[in-house]
Parts: structure tokens; sequence; C-alpha cells
């Protein structure tokens, strides 16, 4: 278990991409739970921060600009944090109004795939768990698998239909891990690897260092804790700020148990030092 406080949460998710609670929910959330520095982390979209923010004048809540963006490398999907990035430069506003277009047609290309299958899920089902303004993800499409009783969690729906390799899945828009890094950093933000030991290997790593990374997610509640191990020792080795987070979406129970208690106090120090030497 890493040090620290309670207070610092470094990888969370709100209806602006695929959490359950809105962005001024998840700040009372936070403010209800001890934590002081927040970092909003929704699914290449940077739209509920400023909602954040708003609601941050009536808590003790700092929002923390942050993002995360999907991108692929050897048939892998491997997550990038940005931490303390220009949340209007144009480059990364341009990139994401595309991926958002691909996010649609991709959820739309899963339900074909589900209904050939002989599940009757529909599109719009998927688009209703999205809301108004959420992004369309996997998760979504996992929760009317559940709905529908064809599993029983999410993360079942995950394992079962909707990883690489399974029979529900569709590739999406591809961007590499040098891409993501390098448009993080473009927007003058810090590119962190999130959650490596969910899909990652250590083979991929001399690209994305090239690329400019700078941290490792090292504390995920999906790792194991030999997997937190291996990373730390990479993290120290390559001299990367070793950071953690709980990945909160709120829709399983683990997502509350872990939500502000993966976040080494250290973390939060390192970002705004590189943040610093930045500019």
């Amino acid at each position: 278990m890493p040090k620290h406080e309670g207070k610092i949460e470094l990888h969370a998710h709100t209806t602006a991409s695929d959490g359950c609670l809105t962005p001024q929910d998840l700040v009372r959330f936070a403010d209800e739970s001890g934590i002081k520095h927040l970092a909003l982390t929704d699914h290449d979209s940077t739209a509920g921060l400023a909602l954040a923010r708003e609601y941050c004048a009536n808590s003790s809540v700092e929002i923390i600009t942050g993002i995360e963006l999907s991108s692929m490398q050897l048939d892998r999907e491997i997550h990038l944090l940005g931490y303390f990035f220009d949340e209007h430069n144009q480059t990364l506003q341009n990139k994401l109004q595309e991926l958002v277009a691909d996010r649609s047609s991709r959820a739309e290309r899963m339900i074909r795939k589900f209904n050939s299958l002989g599940y009757p899920l529909g599109f719009d089902e998927v688009k209703k768990k999205a809301g108004p303004n959420g992004l369309l993800g996997r998760p979504h499409v996992a929760l009317v698998l559940v709905e529908h009783g064809i599993v029983n969690s999410i993360n079942e729906a995950f394992d079962k239909f909707l990883n690489p390799g399974r029979p529900g899945y569709v590739p999406r828009l591809k961007l590499s891990p040098a891409e993501a890094i390098q448009l993080i950093k473009t927007s003058g933000g810090i590119p962190v690897l999130a959650h490596p030991g969910v899909d990652f290997s250590p083979s991929m790593l001399p690209d994305c260092l090239d690329a400019g990374l700078m941290g490792i997610e090292c504390y995920h509640p999906k790792h194991t804790p030999l997997q937190t191990e291996i990373y730390l020792e990479i993290a120290q080795r390559h001299n990367l700020i070793i950071t953690g987070g709980s990945d909160f979406h709120g829709y399983e129970r683990e997502d509350w148990k872990y939500f502000g208690s993966l976040t080494p106090v250290e973390a939060l120090l390192q970002l705004k030092r590189f943040r610093k030497r930045l500019g």
C-alpha cells in the first residue's frame, strides 16, 4: 500500500465519458471523502472540467486538469493519462473531436456484432446509458449486457465480450502511444502510462520513453502486488513519476472502496515539480 493521506485522487471518470457520477457529484463525493486534490481523467474528453471547477467554489476540492487517451500498439489497447495540460489547446481539441466521432461509430458496430451473435441489444439503449453529454464507450455496452441478463457484471462483460480478441470487441481509431504522448506534451501536459498491469508489455516501454513518457501509474486496483513491484522498479530505473489512482467509474463496488486511497502524496508533488520545469 502506497504512502498517502487519503487526500489525492489522480484517476477518476464522470458522465462526461463513462463514469456514473456527474462532474458536480464527483466533486461532492470527493469533498465528503476528504479528498483535496482531484484529477478528472475522462476518456478523450475535457468537457467535465469546467463543470467540476464551477462546483468547487462550494467545496475544498482542487481540480487537476486531466484526461485519459486510448491508443493501440501490437493489438493492445494502451491508455495514457495527461495532467496539467492546456485544455483549450486547439490541436488537442481537434483530435478529441475525431475521437468522439469514432466512439459513436464504434458503438454502432459493436451493437451490430452483438445482434449478429443473436443478442437483442439496441444502439438507443447504449446511448441512454451514456446520457445526453457522455461519450459512448464499452462500459455503456457492458451496462446494457448486464441489464439484459447476458452477464452478471461489467467485469464479466469485458472478460467475455468486450476486451480485445473477444467476440464483441471492435477496434477504435488508431492513435499510437507515441501520438497520445505527443498530444499531451504538445498541449503542455505531463503524460503518464495508465494501469500498465492491465494490458501493457514492458517491451513497449522504449517507444513510450522515446516519445517522452514522464510517469507510470504503478498503483491501481487491478494490479497484483508483483505487477506493482515491477512497475515501481521500472519507474525508479527510468526516473519516471510514480503515480496511482482508483480509476473510479462508480459502477462497481470496488470503485467506491478504492476512491482516494491509491495515490501517493509524492505523486502530486512530483507532477507539480515537472509542471514548473515545463513552464
